[in-house]
């Protein structure tokens, strides 16, 4: 056939091939949570996120408008994938390139986690896609600096960060690998340019409080470090290659950087290596952190097995080993009725339609739990809200109009904590608790601030003053609010909860202010460790929301440490 011996046909039949696949994948194929996540977000456009920049929800924009149900959601992600491929295959520098049209696809289906991003949907995806330009850029950058191609790197400068703020680390080890770069001008310009792109985006940050670099900076938790943490972070730089890692990372160790360009992928995939190596100081690393490794690996690697025989011998045996794996792992995510196991794509089928059974169709107010809360509106068009707690973190639900659509509604709130609450979905060890509540009211943007540096504990009985700031353009009261007082720990762990002892007026004016004095009588705690106190607000027995600030906490007396 001629379509295995033209080269550009056998190029465009492959890439079709993979295209295909993929839309047929994604169209049969459950969401996963945070895909439903990204949806909700893509439902009120914006410049950003809580989580992450915005150009994720833009994709699912782009893709609803075209198609309904999973496939709303990516078809964009399928454009991305074969995009990136055929860009990565532009960026290849290699005159008998066309000759290997084949081995080029054998490489792409060796790095076992580019695969998922053929047809979900996530951040990761048009990061995927704007490094693959990024690379193509710079590349071209090098070789002339001219002003169109100064654009082009400005451009996928912004890009790559527009999807994910990973992309500020490809930025900076590029950076790092040819410093001569900061004394040219057209790099500089590149830069401003990429910048003047961002700015809508950093414009958001301040107008909503920064809250996505507060939440990864500052507020996100940290674990206390564990070897393991470390060794995961390990088996996610194999994980991400998968089955054919020994001879990808042989032949990445053994290929030289020929020039400058080709010594950047090294840095790129050292850096990530290095950087995420480092954070496991502070955190359970993710392999989808390091993902982006694998365009810098494909671009390095497809020399070496173009002229190692025995290289690429092993490289096809591994090769299409995996591919076997992975066509058998898409048909298992399709259809729970072939999987041997439940996957996360088949959950909705399970939990939905019975939670909407016992909750009678009604709005749900979920505690804590952005996920369940975004799968369910997807499946049933019921509408939803997360209620962020202190035993979790906050969301894109904290940040738009969600609250403010259930407020009188009558709903069911739904809670993994309270196991008081009667039983809405229980199936093996998942349980969801829950109960109907009447006439929903709650005001989480409230603030409660305690303007002192610390907080000093007496042995019996604590005062205190904090300042109770409406923040909405609406009268609010205070009639089912329990006002509490919160000590917590390491991670934000709560140690102990009292009850505060206050008189507040039933009401507040549109953004009034009043400083208000409380008391509460002192639990039982320990002073080992970092503590500190905030005020928090319960509404309907739904556990303590985010109002108030953290102080440190200091002790009058000697605590009993044992």
């Amino acid at each position: 056939m001629k379509i295995f011996t033209n080269p550009r046909q056998q190029f465009v039949f492959f890439l079709l091939l993979f295209f295909v696949i993929n839309i047929f994948q994604g169209a049969f194929t459950g969401l996963l949570a945070d895909e439903a996540y990204y949806w909700v977000w893509s439902l009120e456009l914006a410049f950003g996120y809580f989580d992450h920049p915005p150009l994720v929800a833009l994709w699912i924009k782009i893709s609803d408008l075209l198609f309904d149900g999973e496939f709303g959601l990516r078809f964009m992600s399928t454009i991305s994938f074969s995009l990136m491929l055929w860009v990565i295959w532009l960026t290849i520098d290699f005159k008998d390139k066309w000759r290997y049209v084949t081995l080029y696809f054998l490489l792409i289906v060796s790095m076992a986690m580019l695969q998922v991003f053929g047809f979900i949907i996530t951040p990761d995806t048009p990061l995927l896609l704007f490094t693959a330009l990024f690379l193509l850029a710079y590349k071209r950058f090098l070789l002339s600096d001219r002003f169109i191609n100064t654009l082009f790197l400005g451009f996928s400068m912004a890009g790559m960060i527009y999807s994910k703020y990973h992309g500020i680390l490809v930025i900076g080890f590029v950076i790092i690998s040819h410093w001569k770069l900061l004394k040219n001008k057209r790099f500089w310009l590149a830069g401003l340019f990429g910048f003047l792109l961002f700015i809508p985006h950093l414009l958001w940050q301040y107008e909503n409080d920064f809250p996505s670099f507060l939440y990864h900076l500052k507020e996100r938790g940290r674990d206390p470090y564990t070897i393991m943490n470390s060794l995961l972070h390990f088996v996610n730089m194999i994980a991400v290659v998968g089955l054919t890692f020994p001879v990808v990372y042989f032949a990445f160790f053994k290929q030289k950087a020929q020039n400058q360009f080709e010594l950047s992928l090294k840095y790129i995939v050292y850096g990530f290596f290095v950087f995420f190596l480092i954070s496991t100081y502070k955190s359970q690393p993710q392999a989808q952190w390091v993902v982006i490794i694998l365009i810098p690996l494909i671009l390095l690697t497809f020399q070496f097995f173009v002229k190692n025989q025995k290289a690429r011998k092993w490289l096809t045996i591994l090769g299409c080993t995996q591919l076997v794996i992975i066509l058998i792992a898409r048909i298992f995510l399709a259809s729970p009725q072939l999987s041997p196991i439940t996957l996360e794509t088949h959950l909705p089928q399970l939990w939905v339609p019975e939670l909407k059974k016992n909750t009678e169709g009604k709005p749900i107010v979920f505690v804590n739990s952005y996920s369940k809360a975004s799968v369910y509106r997807f499946y049933t068009g019921i509408k939803t809200h997360s209620y962020s707690v202190l035993r979790g973190r906050k969301s894109q639900y904290f940040l738009n109009d969600f609250e403010a659509n259930m407020q009188g509604e009558h709903v069911y709130g739904a809670t993994y904590y309270n196991k008081n609450f009667p039983i809405l979905y229980k199936k093996n060890n998942s349980v969801i608790y829950g109960k109907p509540i009447s006439n929903y009211y709650t005001f989480e943007k409230v603030k409660c601030l305690i303007e002192s540096d610390n907080i000093t504990i007496k042995k019996t009985k604590n005062e205190f003053q904090f300042k109770l700031i409406n923040t909405y353009a609406k009268n609010i009261t205070f009639g089912q609010v329990r006002f509490i007082g919160v000590f917590q720990g390491f991670r934000n762990k709560i140690i102990a909860k009292v009850p505060l002892e206050i008189e507040f007026p039933q009401s507040l004016g549109p953004h009034e202010e009043l400083v208000l004095n409380a008391s509460f009588k002192t639990p039982e705690l320990n002073s080992d460790g970092d503590l500190s106190f905030r005020v928090a607000l319960e509404f309907n027995d739904l556990l303590e929301g985010f109002q108030g600030n953290k102080v440190p906490v200091t002790f009058e007396y000697i605590t009993d440490n044992n």
